[in-house]
């Protein structure tokens, strides 16, 4: 009964919204039960059409890649890792060797009581229909400080150009941007460094285009628009109004990313009851 009200509403919607010539999203039912607690999502860089997502607290220390229908491609073990909470993911190119890699932020604490949070990096496998489970050995754990103390974080992005790791904190009534400055250490612990804020609260995702113009930063009730270019900096850009950009909310909804293109965007939410969950498409 629930499933049906729910889909009745959805199709309410978009009724209304074709009446008053808004565009909408295109849909599709996520097609696994395997990703209850979807908690972030990434574009891939070396495999077309396809999306990469993951559980949050408790979850497998896996990254599933899905296509852009919704269809679960693939499970991708990353060894040595735990989810003690996994809150975003995002891939970049590393500036150095050229390479792909897939960033898990294990970066929340919702009673800020963690001394460090970890982000896992790993090289991007080569999705084919012949494989379904890939072990990814070769993990790099960037341990990571914030020189203000311990904070709640769900976003973080990656610049392209600079491989730099940004993060933004969840709670504060202004939250907080963070930089952990490329090249990040496996050795020695990172510092987040705080610099600077922005007119938002209760973030849960963040991304940014893979020509580093424009960044999406998500919370419970909408989606913002920064734009960078290229001669304003990542904080720069963040302290901005920003733009709000369409989106139909969603249960509990914390992930955003850029297609592979940067011209429109996905997001994904947790399960919530009978409820199927929908993987969104702006373009």
């Amino acid at each position: 009964m629930r499933k049906r009200i729910v889909i009745t509403a959805a199709v309410f919607l978009l009724v209304i919204a074709a009446l008053l010539g808004i565009k909408t999203p295109r849909t599709n039912v996520l097609e696994t039960d395997r990703i209850p607690e979807a908690s972030g999502i990434a574009h891939s860089l070396i495999n077309e059409n396809v999306l990469y997502t993951h559980n949050d607290s408790g979850g497998e220390a896996s990254v599933f890649a899905i296509d852009t229908q919704g269809k679960l491609l693939a499970e991708i073990v990353i060894d040595g890792a735990k989810n003690r909470d996994w809150e975003d993911i995002a891939t970049a190119i590393d500036p150095q060797d050229g390479k792909a890699y897939i960033y898990i932020g294990e970066i929340g604490d919702n009673g800020a009581r963690y001394p460090s949070v970890k982000i896992y990096r790993a090289p991007e496998p080569v999705i084919t229909k012949a494989d379904s489970i890939y072990q990814i050995s070769d993990v790099q754990t960037y341990s990571i400080v914030y020189e203000d103390g311990p904070r709640d974080a769900e976003a973080l992005f990656v610049e392209p150009e600079t491989g730099d790791i940004y993060i933004i904190s969840k709670r504060e009534e202004r939250v907080g941007i963070y930089q952990v400055s490329y090249p990040q250490s496996t050795s020695e612990v990172n510092t987040a460094k705080k610099l600077g804020t922005m007119n938002m609260s209760w973030v849960t995702a963040a991304d940014i285009s893979p020509d580093g113009k424009y960044i999406l930063v998500k919370n419970y009730p909408g989606i913002r628009r920064y734009k960078k270019g290229k001669r304003r900096s990542v904080t720069q850009a963040l302290s901005g109004k920003g733009k709000n950009m369409p989106y139909n909310l969603e249960p509990q909804g914390e992930a955003v990313c850029f297609d592979a293109r940067g011209k429109g965007y996905y997001t994904l939410s947790e399960a919530s009851g009978d409820a199927p969950q929908i993987l969104y498409y702006y373009k």
